[in-house]
């Protein structure tokens, strides 16, 4: 689950309250004192007294953990990301230019058709051209959604009713919001352990589908392509990904019913090339470049340091693994990319660099940086 889809989980709270909160945040306090305002808020709201109280904390950022930034996305050579308490920003060709202000938003997505952001259970277009702002979604009283890119640029909604307990899908016009097709019926929350089950993955020109195997609790599936089964008999996976690259979708692997141990991982690429692969071998990876999996990896501090001190990257074909060489001394924490740029996050704080991705022929083998810091 990313971050932003717990926060849609999460109540919203009045402007009015994080503005003031934000103003008060600016004030010079001794540390002891913020501390315990910390310490008291924490106590509110596990005792259950003040519900919005979570959602103020997580806003002012003390929650964050790790790298205060998250990886954007990259669509046409233009990165987009978010940086706290300002909005969504735009990088390209060594400069940035604000997309969206705001304090915070609850989801945002980048697609061809524009730049989507959810705020107070309402959908916001932005044209990626003009930057220009529509609104092209308002929940109804007592419902939440979440939203995804459809086929021709559309978005299909999936709409929860909090109060009848059930759940259903329409699909909308990405430009302007207008109600195209309802896609499902209601359906009960407890048909699904009351979440929706993403069964359906399209991996470039690829389409992998999610058949389910045995009881719906179980959320066993078989992967499949064509309806070809792309696993042998007794085997199974669970329906959500294990990585978030655009180009590739991996999957943990089971065999029989054992759910202690998953045995293999398959991986997916888009462009028609799958392996099934020991588990072992495969690195929590968070980009590609053709066949080659990019990765920090946190866990192992003879090669990587805890704090992830490079990327490397693994081809699956061979088992080589290489780290990618910088012309410059930096940590890294996580990261996105497409085969020209990367961009990367820093521990511990909401920085991010962006790089240009050196090649020995068709081989990656270094990153030159470009800008230290695109967040100012």
């Amino acid at each position: 689950m990313k971050a932003n889809d717990l926060l849609d989980m999460i109540g919203n709270v009045d402007d009015n309250i994080i503005e003031e909160a934000k103003q008060k945040k600016k004030a010079i306090m001794p540390k002891w004192t913020k501390w315990l305002a910390t310490a008291a808020c924490l106590c509110i709201v596990l005792g259950g007294i003040a519900p919005g109280g979570f959602n103020v904390l997580h806003r002012l950022g003390y929650f964050s953990l790790g790298c205060g930034a998250l990886p954007g996305t990259i669509v046409d050579d233009q990165y987009y990301y978010f940086y706290p308490y300002s909005g969504i920003w735009r990088y390209s060709n060594g400069s940035a230019k604000k997309a969206v202000s705001a304090y915070w938003v609850d989801n945002w997505s980048v697609y061809e058709n524009g730049l989507y952001y959810k705020y107070k259970q309402k959908l916001y277009r932005i044209d990626r051209q003009t930057l220009k702002k529509k609104k092209i979604y308002s929940a109804s009283a007592g419902t939440v959604f979440s939203y995804k890119e459809a086929d021709q640029g559309n978005l299909i909604l999936t709409i929860y009713n909090k109060e009848k307990t059930y759940y259903y899908k329409i699909l909308i016009d990405g430009i302007n919001g207008e109600f195209l097709e309802q896609l499902t019926e209601r359906i009960p929350y407890d048909d699904t352990g009351g979440s929706d089950t993403n069964t359906h993955y399209i991996i470039g020109d690829r389409d992998i589908e999610l058949v389910p195997i045995g009881e719906a609790s179980e959320r066993k599936y078989m992967p499949t392509e064509n309806g070809k089964a792309l696993l042998p008999d007794g085997s199974w996976v669970h329906d959500f990904i294990c990585n978030f690259c655009e180009e590739v979708k991996s999957f943990e692997v089971y065999n029989g019913s054992d759910v202690t141990e998953e045995s293999e991982v398959l991986i997916i690429f888009a462009d028609g090339k799958t392996y099934l692969k020991p588990k072992e071998e495969k690195p929590f990876y968070a980009g590609t470049i053709g066949h080659i999996l990019l990765y920090v990896d946190h866990d192992d501090p003879e090669n990587y340091g805890s704090d992830g001190s490079g990327i490397w990257c693994y081809d699956p074909d061979s088992k080589e693994k290489w780290e990618l060489k910088t012309d410059t001394e930096h940590s890294f924490y996580s990261f996105t990319n497409d085969d020209k740029m990367l961009y990367s996050c820093e521990p511990w704080n909401h920085d991010q660099a962006a790089w240009k991705i050196v090649y020995e022929g068709n081989r990656p083998v270094a990153l030159q940086l470009i800008d230290d810091k695109i967040t100012d």
